[in-house]
């Protein structure tokens, strides 16, 4: 019995030293594959499994799907599920191994920890606690303070602008470089010497520390958080209020962890009157726990 073998070739080229091609009759490579359309759903190589499912596509515009079914991918390499490494070392959440260089390739790298510290050398005030309209700027300005900065932020002053709509002037802030998650961290201590002004007779003075932002080339600051503290009236042994009855340290805290979403972000941190008895005069400041060497931090580590 003789057997016929037709074959049949249709837009495949093949030349003598071995190279193939598909849709060309001038291959430029051993294979070498031209599409035959030119939208985006034009697949120059398709590859299934026995079942029939697409495996891998590759696109007219360049795009490669790996394993995303019938679905077109929509970037230059499109995984669908999990893509897996082998021998590349484990790093403790939340921090990534893989980076990119100058040169846009892909590496290991371990994360840095980034971070901001500032140490006061000195106080500040004096301002009064007697207005709950009143907003008094905490200045965090560059300088011998700064004891690190590798989160990269910068200094500025608003010589006017608004705090929740209230009119403040010299308003000291950082701006903070890129968007991420920062954990803000500070501890000062305040005191008001002599008597208060005005007493409502509660032996204590409430005080907000204020977490304030604005926008980038904005100076309308608005309130994220506030930390009340209160600032606690010593006693003679009869129990009233002693003569220089706040000359306490009072630990004034504010700890909070802020997403910020947009570049140069501004912080601005304030002092605010909150209620209890009041100073209408400049005699309140921040000043040195004894036994300290700094009259407050501000530490604040990108997570």
């Amino acid at each position: 019995m003789k057997k016929i073998f037709l074959i049949i070739l249709t837009s495949v080229s093949a030349e003598v030293w071995g190279q193939v091609g598909i849709n060309t009759s001038n291959p430029s490579a051993t294979l070498d594959i031209i599409s035959k359309g030119n939208d985006l759903t034009t697949k120059a190589l398709e590859i299934n499994n026995s079942d029939g499912s697409e495996l891998f596509k590759l696109q007219n515009n360049g795009y490669l799907g790996i394993n995303t079914g019938t679905s077109l991918p929509t970037d230059l390499l499109h995984v669908k599920t999990e893509v897996k490494h082998e021998n590349l070392p484990v790093l403790s959440s939340p921090y990534s191994p893989l980076a990119v260089d100058a040169s846009g390739a892909a590496k290991v790298k371990p994360a840095t920890i980034q971070y901001f510290y500032f140490k006061r050398s000195s106080s500040f005030g004096n301002f009064s606690l007697y207005n709950t309209n009143m907003y008094t700027n905490i200045p965090f300005p560059a300088g011998g303070d700064v004891q690190g900065n590798t989160t990269g932020f910068g200094f500025g002053t608003d010589v006017s602008g608004t705090v929740n709509s209230q009119s403040a002037s010299n308003i000291s802030y950082l701006t903070i470089p890129e968007p991420g998650v920062y954990l803000f961290e500070m501890y000062q201590t305040a005191f008001c010497t002599g008597l208060p002004t005005t007493s409502s007779n509660t032996g204590q003075i409430a005080i907000n520390t204020i977490f304030a932002t604005a926008s980038n080339g904005s100076s309308v600051y608005s309130t994220n958080t506030i930390f009340r503290d209160y600032a606690v009236a010593r006693r003679n042994g009869t129990g009233g209020i002693h003569v220089s009855s706040y000359a306490y340290a009072n630990p004034q805290k504010l700890i909070i962890a802020y997403q910020s979403t947009a570049v140069n972000e501004k912080v601005a941190l304030f002092v605010n009157y909150a209620g209890g008895d009041s100073y209408n005069t400049q005699t309140c400041q921040m000043n040195i726990p004894n036994g300290s060497d700094n009259y407050g931090y501000l530490i604040v580590t990108k997570l």
